[in-house]
């Protein structure tokens, strides 16, 4: 499921990679359910009654074997100052997704590193490829 945060209203990703069954039910309180056909994935959309900062459980059903992920609600909309002062809205809050926001400056020079040697032995290859079909 993508992402696995997101505001009240937002649309999730759902998909069951680890399911061998053409067919999986895919339930939460927070959407209707979604059944998945032949390993594709489908998209739901939250309520936007969904609490911010609540977790739901979504249930997937392979089979009659269950699994569950957890979907996390952003805390959205306006917010509270201080006391007796009005509220602000909130900016629109966008981002990757979660596909970046866990990785640490390491983990983003090591996969940096390893694409750019990739792109070097590629150049290296074709150059060699090239050179010896001259001769």
């Amino acid at each position: 499921m993508s992402p696995t945060t997101v505001s009240p209203g937002g649309t999730v990703t759902i998909n069951a990679t680890k399911c061998q069954t053409p067919t999986v039910r895919v339930t939460a309180p927070v959407f209707g359910d979604v059944t998945l056909n032949g390993g594709r994935s489908a998209k739901a959309k939250v309520s936007s009654d969904a609490k911010p900062g609540a977790q739901y459980d979504v249930t997937f059903d392979c089979k009659g074997q269950k699994g569950t992920a957890k979907l996390k609600i952003s805390a959205g909309g306006a917010r509270p100052i201080g006391p007796n002062t009005p509220t602000v809205p909130r900016g629109v809050e966008a981002g990757d997704g979660g596909s970046l926001s866990q990785l640490d400056a390491t983990q983003l020079l090591a996969g940096t590193a390893l694409v750019a040697g990739a792109v070097g032995a590629a150049g290296v290859y074709a150059v060699r490829r090239r050179s010896g079909s001259q001769g």
